[in-house]
């Protein structure tokens, strides 16, 4: 089987790429990157790295055919936080990326298996503006949809919450608290009453293997633990785990974010695998804290 993995990052496309080069049913994978390539971090003779802006048609368009992959997983995504210097990048990489994708499969003729990795934003009922995260994830989550129904392309779109773990961005909750706490500094909590989906990445990872290589017709499946839970309460037992017996530094002013509440639906996990998180939070956060630990220099 030939992969083709699209903008893969440091934390999820690691783990992603770790699983499926030792799937016996993967014979080649071909990943591409924009501003971070993971090739020295890799060595197999079934991997190999091409770099491809996916705002450029013809880029990716060139890839796809040069390809011709049994199954192409889409994971270019920009982010909100921090914020892009551009914020125009949302709905370029967002939306215009996997519009650029499904144009590509139909020019060239190919009809390869698509997974849309998108985030749990996309369900979210969102009143940003037309450069908003939110909104560009809402709107590619429509067009690839909407490209299913009119039977130009097969797929699955994968919606994620709160993944965390080894190989998280040093400015998400969980790493950067704690790598404050080990230098000896104590975090500010913005938004101690902004509620997440956490899942911890070994069950992402499980659960987005089992669609990838999946037969059946899922046209939308939730990535999250179902149980939301507030900044404030992660902090706590992240203080807990490490043992800090300070006072959580809660600021005055509290920083409006476009998202405050997200909770993952895992009917169509648990109707068509059988699939729950199996890490709870204690665990997942003890793992990756010591992860840290171990390797600070990361994130130097």
């Amino acid at each position: 089987m030939n992969i083709l993995l699209i903008g893969s990052s440091k934390f999820i496309g690691s783990h992603l790429l770790n699983k499926l080069m030792y799937n016996n049913n993967v014979e080649k994978i071909t990943c591409t990157y924009l501003n971070n390539n993971l090739s020295n971090n890799f060595s197999s003779n079934k991997l190999s790295f091409r770099k491809c802006d996916v705002r450029y048609l013809s880029e990716i368009s060139s890839i796809i055919k040069e390809i011709n992959a049994d199954i192409i997983i889409y994971m270019a995504s920009s982010r909100y936080f921090p914020v892009p210097v551009n914020n125009e990048d949302h709905f370029e990489i967002n939306t215009n990326g996997i519009k650029n994708l499904i144009t590509s499969c139909s020019q060239n003729k190919l009809n390869p298996k698509i997974i849309f990795v998108n985030s749990g934003a996309s369900k979210l009922h969102s009143n940003e503006d037309n450069n908003g995260y939110t909104f560009s994830k809402k709107k590619s989550s429509e067009f690839f949809h909407k490209s299913i129904e009119n039977k130009n392309i097969k797929g699955t779109e994968i919606n994620l919450f709160t993944p965390y773990g080894p190989y998280d961005y040093k400015y998400r909750l969980v790493q950067s608290s704690v790598i404050d706490l080990i230098k000896g500094k104590h975090p500010v909590i913005k938004n101690p009453n902004s509620q997440r989906d956490f899942i911890y990445i070994n069950d992402v990872i499980e659960i987005m293997e089992k669609v990838i290589f999946s037969n059946q017709k899922i046209y939308s499946i939730d990535v999250g633990s179902s149980n939301p839970m507030s900044t404030l309460d992660i902090i706590k037992e992240i203080y807990k785990i490490m043992s800090v017996k300070k006072q959580i530094q809660v600021s005055k002013i509290e920083n409006q974010e476009g998202i405050s509440y997200m909770k993952a639906d895992l009917s169509v996990a648990k109707n068509k695998f059988n699939w729950s998180p199996k890490t709870d939070l204690k665990e997942g956060l003890s793992s990756t804290i010591e992860w840290i630990k171990g390797n600070m220099n990361y994130y130097d």
